[in-house]
């Protein structure tokens, strides 16, 4: 895919920009070989500056070429930063950070950008490659990190240049509040969208639950971060996380369990994901995989369906499929406890995320409402069977439908179309105590305007 966006097609030359934003910078002085500091001349990707810079037509040109130049806006000082250089035409556009400073780099940053770019498929991740990376500008890092991850498979070990540390130092503190410190210091940076090229919600939940704990807010608020966080963490590629990082995380979200009994299950499945010492071992996974035939034994008139199940303790996942293309989803979870540092303590308004994924690419989400029984939890979800195979994952943490908010109303209405009557009711009663703008009200109606038109 090398010179190739992954969303266009768009054939573009190697060397080409890493940041969303380019400007043009001044002509050094007549005769000059090596220019000193050179002032930032041209406005922001010549005056497009909602395009994408390396979508611009003056870089499809393969000519230009990589280097560091000592850059300036105004009356700023200079810094090294990245650059495109056109040996032809003498121009040079220097890339700019999200505040529209000179993005920054050094010569050998530079130079490792320009070996990586020639080699975008395959890009080295030797140590003397991430020795260069990791003591380059944490811009720098993110926008090379992120590029290679939208567009290739870059090596894992890549992303290990990330400051991981930092994420380690409020891993720490959240731990240290869940065994019972009574305080722990602020920590002495933000973790901000570093790790996003590595992984998303990850760094911005534990952010969040970390301050939340030091500022004692209510267990409401950090219960909804510890589930945001447990759900990136499931959705993590453990190998671009460092072993010692990855071993802090699946010990975090241990000690999230022992808050919630809903957390469990989830705290099994990230562990076992992120610990890689020791033999591997059956993954706790609450994942079924299923064809979109049925086997012979299903069309038989004693056997009319055909059924899968997955269990993780007091967790449990059962599909029925019928020989007409039926889908019979069934989930079980403990009841939440009442116990003093349970942050979950009313069984009544959870929803549990249900990901239907099909073939390679296509991936559905479902909420299931979950009615309180003397045993339990019990949510269900009446469906079509897709056309071709399929699996069914149910290992994400049940939130309270308040939770729901920032999810699309028309993303929830497919989950109360495969709703019993009984859950259906559940819906109801989250979408009357819950305000009128919030997503669940805003799904109901659709929902109720759906049937009416039919």
């Amino acid at each position: 895919m090398n010179g190739e966006l992954a969303t266009g097609g768009i054939a573009l030359a190697p060397h080409r920009p890493l940041a969303r934003w380019v400007a043009r910078l001044g002509t050094p002085g007549a005769g000059a070989h090596e220019p000193g500091p050179r002032r930032i001349t041209g406005p922001v990707n010549d005056g497009a500056e909602r395009t994408d810079a390396r979508t611009l037509p003056v870089f499809q040109d393969p000519a230009w070429r990589r280097r560091s130049v000592s850059a300036h806006r105004d009356d700023h000082p200079a810094v090294p930063a990245l650059a495109l250089h056109h040996p032809g035409r003498g121009v040079t556009y220097v890339e700019l950070d999200d505040h529209g400073s000179p993005l920054r780099a050094g010569e050998r940053g530079a130079e490792l950008v320009a070996l990586i770019e020639a080699r975008w498929d395959a890009p080295p991740a030797d140590p003397d490659a991430l020795h260069v990376l990791a003591a380059e500008s944490l811009d720098l890092r993110h926008a090379l990190l992120h590029r290679l991850a939208a567009e290739t498979a870059p090596p894992p070990a890549l992303f290990h240049a990330l400051p991981w540390a930092d994420l380690d130092a409020v891993a720490g503190n959240v731990l240290a509040l869940l065994d019972g410190a009574a305080s722990v210091e602020q920590p002495g940076t933000e973790l901000r969208h570093w790790f996003t090229p590595a992984a998303t919600r990850l760094a911005g939940p534990l952010a969040v639950l970390e301050r939340g704990m030091r500022e004692r807010r209510h267990p409401a608020a950090l219960r909804h971060e510890a589930a945001s966080l447990l759900t990136g963490l499931l959705a993590v590629r453990p190998e671009r996380i460092p072993a010692p990082t990855a071993g802090r995380l699946a010990l975090l979200a241990e000690r999230l369990a022992t808050r919630d009994v809903l957390f469990r299950h989830p705290a099994r499945v990230i562990a076992s994901r992120l610990r890689t010492t020791g033999p591997p071992g059956r993954s706790p996974s609450l994942s079924l995989r299923m064809d979109a035939e049925l086997p012979a034994a299903a069309n038989r008139e004693t056997d009319r369906t055909y059924q899968q199940s997955a269990h993780d303790e007091l967790f449990g996942v059962r599909a029925e499929q019928t020989p007409g293309g039926r889908l019979w989803v069934t989930l079980t979870l403990p009841s939440p406890s009442a116990a003093g540092e349970a942050w979950t303590t009313a069984p009544d308004g959870l929803v549990a995320p249900l990901v239907l994924r099909i073939g390679d690419s296509e991936q559905r989400r479902f909420w299931i409402a979950l009615r309180s029984r003397p045993d339990g939890l019990l949510g269900a979800l009446d469906l079509f069977a897709p056309s071709e195979r399929f699996e069914l994952v149910a290992d994400e943490p049940a939130v309270p439908f308040a939770a729901l908010r920032s999810v699309p109303a028309d993303e929830l209405v497919p989950s109360l179309r495969a709703s019993s009557n009984v859950t259906l009711r559940l819906w109801e009663a989250a979408a009357t105590a819950l305000p009128p703008g919030h997503a669940v009200p805003g799904a109901l109606r659709l929902y109720l305007e759906d049937i009416t038109r039919r």
